[in-house]
Parts: C-alpha cells; sequence; structure tokens
C-alpha cells in the first residue's frame, strides 16, 4: 500500500485538510499526518518539531506522497507578508518545510500542493517550466510566473509529479481522483 504524508501548517480553514486526507484514504494510501508546530490542532502521526531538516527529508524515503496543508499562514509565507493580527504567528521552520518538500520533488515522489503552496513552490523553484494553479489572487498568480511557472486557471493541474489545486473544498472528488490515481500509476 501506499503512503502518504499530510504535512499540516495550518488549520485555519478546517475543510482543507479534511477533505486532502479523505481523498488520499479513498485513493487506497496509507496516510500519516505530519506537524510542526504546537500550535496546530489535529491529531498527528509524525512531529516535526524535535527533528533537523536532515531528519524532515528523511521521510521521503517513506512515503509516496507528500501533501501540503497551509491555510492562511501558507499565504502570509508565499507572499512574504506579515498577518494583519499580531496574535498570528507564521511560526513555521522554513528550513524543515523546504527540507521536506525538496526531499520529496528530487526524489520524484507525490507533492500535492492546494490554495497557496503553489506560489511557495515557485519561490522554492519547483514550478519553473511547469503547469500549475494556485488560488486565483493577482499577488499569488505573479509569484507561480515569476517562478517560471504556466499559470493555468483549472482547479487542478498535474504536471509530472506535482499536482497544484487551486481551491481544494471546490474540487469534485471524481476530478481529483482521476488526478491523483493518474500520477500515483506513473509515480
Amino acid at each position: 500500500m501506499q503512503r502518504a504524508l499530510i504535512y499540516v501548517i495550518d488549520t485555519s480553514k478546517r475543510e482543507e485538510y479534511s477533505t486532502l486526507k479523505n481523498f488520499a484514504l479513498r485513493a487506497g494510501f496509507d496516510a500519516k499526518t505530519a506537524v510542526g508546530a504546537i500550535d496546530v490542532n489535529v491529531n498527528y502521526d509524525v512531529e516535526l518539531m524535535q527533528r533537523s531538516p536532515e531528519e524532515a527529508a528523511s521521510l521521503a524515503s517513506e512515503f509516496d506522497m507528500l501533501a501540503l496543508i497551509g491555510g492562511y499562514k501558507a499565504y502570509y509565507l508565499a507572499v512574504k507578508k506579515k498577518p494583519p493580527l499580531k496574535s498570528w504567528d507564521l511560526n513555521i521552520d522554513t528550513g524543515k518545510l523546504n527540507a521536506l518538500i525538496r526531499a520529496f520533488s528530487d526524489s520524484g515522489k507525490l507533492v500535492v500542493a492546494p490554495f497557496a503552496m503553489p506560489a511557495y513552490l515557485a519561490r522554492l523553484g519547483l514550478l519553473k517550466g511547469r503547469s500549475a494553479t494556485v488560488y486565483p489572487t493577482t499577488e499569488l498568480i505573479l509569484l507561480l510566473r515569476e517562478g517560471g511557472a504556466n499559470f493555468m486557471n483549472r482547479q487542478i493541474v498535474r504536471d509530472g509529479n506535482i499536482i497544484t489545486i487551486k481551491d481544494l473544498t471546490l474540487l469534485s472528488e471524481k476530478d481529483f481522483m482521476a488526478v491523483f490515481r493518474e500520477a500515483a500509476r506513473e509515480l
């Protein structure tokens, strides 16, 4: 059975995590949840707080897919802005996050990035020359293009081992499964 690691950065958009986890389970993946901060309110199997970036990256050898749940924190991380409320702390160890993403991507494992996470992948240079989608705000679309991606105004776009999703909560299970299963078979 293939294994999926769902890294939850932020649960502010609650249905994002549950929708993606359900999709992964229905696609036949053994889905495990990872967190990198104590303020993430989900039941988790893997904690990254005490791991080094190298230890986080080594998870790519144990899993076939990495799914990134970013919530609002991902938006502010991608656009490099401070959140509007002082009580919001991004609290994201980007060293571990980047090592984890690069390890999965570099090894050809499946990477699923909804909402603002594709813009962050573009910042890392992982979407250069690829087609991708992102939540449709001017800033995020611009980041995709600046990162060398071909922006496509679709709900879901797969290019190689990276699946980008505009709005996971509006995506039908049928559409997700069609792209997801095709990618899982090929990788």
